[in-house]
């Protein structure tokens, strides 16, 4: 069937929500995908796409047998404090524009919610630039990214480089030296994805399964990897400042396990100095500002992260470690949750030797709030103090905000060095 009868106008008639089935309906999903998103609806990209997504992660909103809306959850963990969360990454979310605003796309997310709730997923994470779109169905922003911009044939390091240790370029078959310093790294942290070895190869070492990025490892005298860095260069057009354009490497990833592997990390972007800036991604807790012997040649610019969201609260939160300082202490919350009433109520959350417990109450609560505004205390991405002055909870109790504080208290900022 050619794509044009595929995606016709129409009155919406039966309205249904389900995983995509067949390959017609794998097709109808990819091409409202690539429409939406201005990428290639050929059958090459779309047999690209199969590198990214598997089928069973894709579900549709129906008129009929026509596929109207859909979108992907990717199964991912997500680590707090040491422990892998699972967590459904939403993705690809699109809609024919002819049939947007009939509750397809609102239909959708909500059974999206009820899906991965049946498959042990409490939390969930999405990237988008409508960020008030999908507050309306509990995500809520949660974390931050820092952009630094230099020249590097301007720019100098502080830091001393290591007179010895070496460089390799890597293939990606040895995805597993990068995931071994990646999960070291980022497994005591706060916001980073487990990455399956489909997501290195496609996401990572490559830009969704297509043009392939540059790897290199530092490894210390004793042969130990150390840090690495995935990057990718880009020829940007001409202007008239550089009539021949310009080059600028942006770094898709980088990890720096000691003093050393950091000099080593920053000092092979500052060699490339053929190129017109190098961009690094970072936390906002990342000291790589201070890194540099002259800032001023540093242009740092934050940028919204991922939303996050709790899809099973009593789940997503016995599953969240707690730092030293919560243990022993407890706090009732009035939880409002409009698209997965399953979550609301009121819960006595508390925390023991590591661990946080909640389970219903019929006490009086001590906080109010939605689940948006738990979302973001959830991974300490905003203080409970903070989050009271916005208006985002109430406080009924001189002693919540203190105890709300040390539960949600975090050693780092949220920090995803990935899209989806």
């Amino acid at each position: 069937m050619p794509a044009s009868a595929l995606y016709h106008s129409g009155a919406m008639g039966s309205m249904t929500f389900r995983q995509i089935r067949t390959d017609d309906e794998w097709a109808q999903h990819s091409w409202v995908s690539a429409y939406s998103f201005d990428g290639d609806r050929g059958d090459e990209a779309r047999e690209r796409r199969t590198q990214v997504y598997e089928r069973d992660w894709c579900y549709g909103a129906f008129d009929g047998d026509s596929l109207v809306a859909g979108l992907a959850i990717l199964p991912f963990g997500q680590y707090v404090h040491g422990a892998s969360i699972p967590c459904g990454g939403i993705a690809s979310v699109s809609c024919l524009p002819e049939r947007r605003r009939e509750g397809y796309v609102s239909g959708l997310l909500r059974h999206s919610l009820e899906i991965m709730r049946d498959a042990g997923q409490p939390l969930s994470a999405l990237y988008t630039p409508h960020y008030s779109l999908y507050r309306k169905y509990g995500w809520e922003i949660a974390s931050r990214i820092i952009s630094y911009s230099f020249p590097p044939k301007a720019a100098a390091s502080r830091l001393t480089t290591p007179g010895d240790g070496n460089y390799r370029r890597i293939a990606e078959d040895e995805w597993p030296r990068l995931e071994a310093m990646y999960s070291a790294f980022h497994a005591s942290r706060n916001g980073a994805l487990a990455r399956p070895e489909k997501w290195w190869r496609s996401n990572v070492l490559h830009t969704y399964g297509k043009t392939p990025h540059d790897a290199v490892v530092w490894s210390n005298a004793d042969g130990e990897d150390r840090g690495y860095a995935v990057y990718k260069s880009v020829h940007n057009r001409p202007t008239q400042d550089e009539p021949w354009g310009s080059m600028t490497i942006r770094v898709v990833d980088w990890i720096a396990l000691d003093v050393d592997a950091y000099a080593a990390i920053l000092a092979y972007f500052l060699s490339h100095d053929q190129h017109a800036r190098v961009v690094m991604l970072a936390s906002q807790d990342e000291p790589l500002y201070d890194a540099f012997d002259e800032p001023y040649h540093v242009e740092p610019r934050a940028w919204d992260g991922y939303m996050l969201r709790l899809v099973d609260v009593q789940a997503a939160i016995e599953a969240r470690p707690a730092l030293p300082q919560a243990s022993g202490k407890g706090l009732t919350i009035a939880l409002t949750d409009a698209s997965a009433p399953w979550n609301a109520g009121t819960w006595r959350i508390e925390s023991s030797e590591g661990r946080m417990s909640a389970e219903r109450t019929n006490t009086a609560p001590e906080l109010e709030m939605d689940v948006r505004a738990l979302a973001s205390l959830y991974n300490g991405f905003v203080k409970p103090v903070d989050a009271v002055r916005v208006g985002q909870l109430r406080a009924l109790s001189d002693l919540a905000l203190p105890a709300a504080t040390d539960l949600f208290s975090v050693a780092y900022a949220p920090f995803c060095p990935d899209d989806f």
